[in-house]
């Protein structure tokens, strides 16, 4: 059951709750701060290594001059390691493997040293992502700027539902397209102000993702807009704390996908909570 109300030192506590599990996510060995590259691939095939003229290249420090190969041909995606390199997945030793991707429920994450292979999938489109543990932006994150908890910006906004949820194509960073599905429009107001939003459902229907911007994010917040989860509705009702708003993994990284907010989730106000534009390191 959701807590419509809460004291304000109990909706202190579990903002802060929520904000420290989110750092820990974030600068944890697989947060968005350990991705180094995200290659798109063409069919084909393709070398991976450190080697000078890799299709794909690794660090020198991190990656043998030849790791293998990847092959993208009629939708899989194969990799090939060469014979005496030791790259894991799946809980033990690989030469080759089918790679899946994070269009699937458990997709592979192939490792080697402090280095891990990730697949993306976006429509018939494949990436490759690298992540590297010991990363210069993981290692000298110096954290993320926030607005102080304010009560006010818990928000419960009624939830006019569509009657069948409708299909919603979302552009993303790289101007592909992402599919959603949306219940319905979020209605809500402050002060005395009405507003509205789409939220979304991911791949699962367990929560709501909404991507909004607001006029902060001309001069405070990132450019591009925040996310928000919210829980499901109950008797027509969503619970928004723009408290817990948070910064989409683009705006730590170059090498993440990030959707964009449609048009409609534009606000024409000024939402102070959550969290604001990061400090980039120092490289």
């Amino acid at each position: 059951m959701i807590a419509w109300t809460m004291a304000d030192e109990e909706h202190e506590a579990d903002v802060q709750a929520y904000r420290r599990a989110r750092l820990a996510r974030l600068t944890g060995e697989r947060g968005w701060l350990t991705l180094i590259d995200k290659v798109w691939l063409d069919e084909g095939r393709h070398t991976i290594g450190a080697d000078i003229g890799s299709d794909i290249a690794l660090p020198k420090d991190r990656a043998p001059g030849r790791l293998g190969t990847i092959t993208v041909a009629s939708g899989t995606v194969r990799l090939e390691v060469e014979r005496d390199v030791e790259v894991f997945a799946r809980g033990e030793r690989v030469h080759a493997l089918d790679f899946r991707s994070d269009a699937v429920d458990a997709p592979d994450d192939v490792t080697f040293g402090a280095l891990t292979l990730q697949l993306l999938q976006r429509g018939d489109a494949f990436a490759l992502r690298v992540r590297d543990a010991e990363s210069v932006a993981r290692r000298q994150f110096p954290g993320i700027p926030t607005y102080p908890i304010d009560p006010a910006w818990r928000i419960v906004a009624r939830l006019e539902p569509y009657p069948v949820a409708r299909e919603m194509a979302i552009q993303d960073g790289d101007g592909r397209i992402q599919a959603y599905r949306c219940p319905g429009t979020l209605h809500f107001e402050k002060e005395g102000r009405r507003a509205s939003l789409l939220p979304l459902f991911e791949r699962r229907e367990e929560r709501l993702f909404v991507l909004f911007s607001d006029v902060t994010s001309r001069d405070e917040t990132y450019g591009a807009g925040r996310f928000l989860y919210a829980p499901p509705p109950e008797d027509g009702r969503v619970l928004l704390d723009f408290n817990k708003a948070f910064n989409p993994p683009c705006a730590f990284t170059p090498y993440a996908v990030c959707p964009l907010p449609p048009l409609e989730n534009k606000l024409a106000l000024r939402i102070e909570a959550g969290e604001k534009r990061p400090v980039p390191a120092t490289i």
